[in-house]
């Protein structure tokens, strides 16, 4: 009884089902009423009658009423042990943990009701930020970038003549309902020295899966039905793309991993002045095009600035649906600097960048952590040389964009973004502009909001 309980929680709609088997059965009976013409109804309530009479002497229609409502409350019962017994058996039949079905069932029909977030980027930022946000809505729409060069990716891209599937498949195991034995053997890494020596289960697989069905969209469908993923990936573009940039020294250096490696191989402080691809101008997949029109919030990153965030922006047709999409657009600052990339920068040095590469303002908030590294884990980033990215508050306010800091650090590494704390703000932003606030008292709630999320 407890387990059929629990389907009649509110917000699984199966009550308003089992009232309409309700009225199926009165009609029922009615029908057969009007068949058979009241006929057998009548001898049946004359020998009750007759039954009353003989046990009391009188014709009692309390005797009968008594009956009747005993009758009805034996067929209720008759027809909830129905019900209940065929539940029972659907439910162990498709899904044995039937303590948790309905609760599953409550929470996916409460995701589908989340807001439609696209999240744009690439690398294990994206993967991350993706994590936290399938916990809030399944209307989630990853579009990442294609151009990575470097290894399994780049191998399988340059071997088989397809878009790199790495970042792919990192958004796609990020949004997978729960994890699984085939989530893990999807980034399961071949080792030794042979020809798969490197290489992703999940890439080899994506690319099988690419050959097989003809098209990149096609592939990553039937995978995202294999992995049960909450939401949908794409990527930016179908066509296979490689990453140039324009650096201040005046060299081009073309290919995602040369560039971030450049600084370093010429031994000198050199930056990106600006990104193209190689063809230019690609063509974006169509259906993010309609998953950005369709958007309520639109993030970029966190992630590498310039080989992760801004190769999406080279599609001129997805940086157009960002423009005239009604939806914010969201920018997540890295919590530390990037060497090769971004030395150096402050927060409004990564805005002005994307701006720059977009050709005008196309960021409307920014979040910022505000936490604080733990030295010993700082110490091993700046090793490396990255830094903590400072916050420029009157900088950031110059170009447009709304600052939103908090407190973001991740305790088991304290130089990364925290999924569930990323995932809180950004949903508690977008919350907070769908109530219509006015322009002074958002700005209010956001100033008290920075201050109680240091």
């Amino acid at each position: 009884m407890k387990h059929f309980m629990q389907w009649l929680r509110p917000g699984l709609a199966i009550k308003r089902w089992m009232v309409l088997f309700s009225v199926g059965i009165l009609l029922l009976v009615f029908g057969a009423t009007l068949i058979l013409n009241y006929q057998i109804f009548g001898i049946m309530e004359e020998r009750m009658l007759g039954l009353a009479f003989q046990m009391t002497g009188s014709y009692s229609y309390t005797f009968l009423a008594v009956c009747g409502t005993l009758f009805v409350i034996l067929g209720l019962w008759i027809m909830t042990t129905a019900v209940r017994k065929l539940m029972k058996r659907l439910v162990e039949l498709l899904a044995p943990d039937q303590k948790e079905v309905s609760k599953k069932l409550l929470s996916r029909m409460e995701l589908s009701r989340g807001l439609r977030v696209v999240a744009i980027g690439g690398g294990h930022g994206l993967s991350m930020l993706l994590r936290g946000m399938k916990n809030k809505t399944s209307n989630i729409t990853a579009i990442v970038t294609v151009a990575d060069d470097g290894g399994s990716s780049g191998r399988l891209r340059e071997e088989m003549g397809i878009i790199a599937p790495g970042d792919l498949r990192n958004c796609l195991v990020a949004l997978a309902d729960k994890e699984t034995v085939l989530e893990q053997i999807f980034q399961y890494r071949f080792g030794g020295e042979g020809e798969l020596a490197g290489h992703s289960l999940g890439n080899l697989f994506l690319a099988a899966l690419i050959k097989q069905f003809g098209s990149v969209q096609n592939a990553l469908e039937a995978a995202s039905k294999v992995l049960n993923i909450r939401g949908q990936v794409m990527p930016a573009t179908s066509q296979k793309v490689r990453l140039r940039a324009k650096m201040s020294d005046g060299e081009i250096v073309e290919g995602e991993s040369e560039i971030s490696a450049y600084p370093e191989k010429i031994g000198r402080d050199v930056r990106i002045v600006r990104m193209t691809t190689v063809p230019k101008a690609p063509m974006a997949v169509g259906d993010a095009l309609e998953a950005i029109r369709e958007a309520d919030l639109i993030t970029l990153g966190p992630g590498s600035l310039y080989t992760s965030v801004l190769p999406n922006l080279l599609v001129p047709e997805i940086l157009s649906a960002i423009r005239e999409s009604g939806a914010p657009v969201l920018y997540i600052c890295n919590v530390m600097t990037q060497p090769g990339e971004t030395d150096d920068y402050t927060v409004s040095d990564h805005i002005r960048a994307i701006n720059r590469q977009a050709g005008g303002k196309v960021i409307d908030f920014v979040i910022a952590n505000n936490g604080d590294v733990d030295p010993a884990v700082l110490q091993r980033y700046v090793a490396h040389g990255s830094h903590p990215v400072m916050i420029d508050k009157k900088e950031v306010s110059q170009t447009g964009a709304t600052l939103i800091l908090s407190n973001l650090i991740n305790k088991e590494n304290s130089a990364t973004h925290d999924t569930k704390k990323l995932a809180n703000v950004l949903f508690d932003l977008i919350n907070a502009l769908r109530t219509d606030l006015s322009p002074e008292l958002l700005h209010y709630y956001l100033k008290r909001y920075t201050f109680n999320h240091r």
